[in-house]
């Protein structure tokens, strides 16, 4: 799908109905049985993996995809894996500056070196991996925006950290920042809502949204005196025109469901209130207890109490238009099994839509 081809929204009027394709239309609504979700992935969401022994490389996800494949085929009418679409400049620039860009693609070419200060290498081939979880990104929210699924979920994108004009914490395209213009610009969206449970803070889509009203932000994370990138404080909450359209509360290391649980009620009400178009999440696997790079210590239940609960808010305020994204998680059981929660909750539990 190109870039002209994202630029219209359907009705709101969408609950949890059978989405079987027939000429691209939705056929008759059914009253019960879940929602329609589409995953993204495929043998392209590998590609996106850091070299030699880095905590960030698609072993990570090995566990998910095979109970990924397991739980679609035991559920074909909710469940549908979506090949993976590869984005382009004109759409990563929509967030990103090309000079920045540029960069990505000299260094994809040599192969070798850091595309940040350390954290994030680079490898031949990284500037068309990272198109990857753009393109997977933009794919969602189109066929949301199509009335092609209900929700989406793309597990290899979140890549929060990434600024506009560098990479950072192992994202080098933010495809949560660039789906977010992507709304606000090209879809002329009014407001929409980024919801983040990763353990580290999303700097790169706080900052890049620090001052557009447009943007509602609830980020729960660690508190980041005690980890990368060091921000989300509470008192980072907007700026300018801006001001009061963040939430961010950071945990402190070592806390488990109940601390989340409290937090998500601030962020449900919060982003309840803004009355968003469209809702993103990015749902981050790296606060489960046993992750090697965060002092958290969630359950699973964690993120499907997430999902659950924004799940039944987007069918309340905007018609069901929910797109996730995955982000750090750097245990392999532990992403299993939070993204697996995340799967069943946006698919299979059943949510009427409130009228809009």
């Amino acid at each position: 799908m190109r870039p002209a081809e994202r630029l219209r929204s359907p009705s709101n009027n969408s609950s949890c109905i059978d989405l079987r394709e027939q000429d691209e239309k939705i056929v008759k609504p059914a009253r019960s049985g879940g929602c329609n979700l589409g995953v993204s992935y495929g043998p392209e969401s590998d590609l996106y993996s850091f070299p030699n022994g880095h905590p960030l490389n698609n072993n990570r996800t090995k566990l998910f995809a095979s109970a990924l494949s397991e739980i679609s085929k035991a559920n074909p009418q909710n469940i549908r894996i979506i090949e993976s679409v590869i984005s382009n400049d004109e759409e990563v620039l929509r967030f990103h500056t090309k000079q920045y860009l540029d960069f990505v693609k000299q260094s994809s070419i040599r192969g070798s070196g850091f595309l940040d200060y350390g954290d994030t290498p680079s490898f031949k081939g990284v500037y068309e991996a990272a198109l990857f979880t753009v393109g997977n990104s933009l794919n969602g929210l189109q066929m949301i925006l199509e009335g092609k699924v209900h929700h989406f979920f793309n597990p290899v994108g979140g890549l929060h950290h990434a600024r506009r004009d560098r990479a950072g914490g192992f994202c080098v395209f933010n495809d949560c920042a660039v789906a977010i213009s992507t709304a606000l610009n090209s879809l002329q969206m009014k407001r929409v809502a980024y919801v983040d449970i990763d353990a580290h803070h999303g700097d790169g889509v706080y900052y890049g949204f620090e001052d557009d009203p447009r943007v509602f932000i609830g980020d729960i994370h660690e508190d980041g005196r005690y980890l990368y990138p060091g921000s989300g404080s509470s008192s980072e909450t907007g700026s300018g025109d801006a001001k009061g359209t963040k939430l961010n509360i950071p945990l402190a290391p070592g806390s488990g469901d109940e601390a989340f649980i409290s937090a998500f009620g601030k962020v449900l009400k919060f982003i309840a209130e803004s009355e968003p178009e469209f809702i993103f999440l990015q749902c981050g696997a790296d606060g489960l207890e046993k992750d090697p790079l965060t002092h958290l210590k969630y359950s699973p239940k964690v993120h499907a109490y997430a999902a659950s609960k924004l799940h039944e808010l987007a069918h309340e305020v905007c018609g069901g238009k929910l797109l996730a994204m995955g982000g750090g998680g750097y245990d392999a059981q532990n992403v299993r099994d939070a993204w697996i929660a995340v799967v069943r909750e946006m698919s299979l539990a059943e949510h009427e839509m409130a009228s809009v």
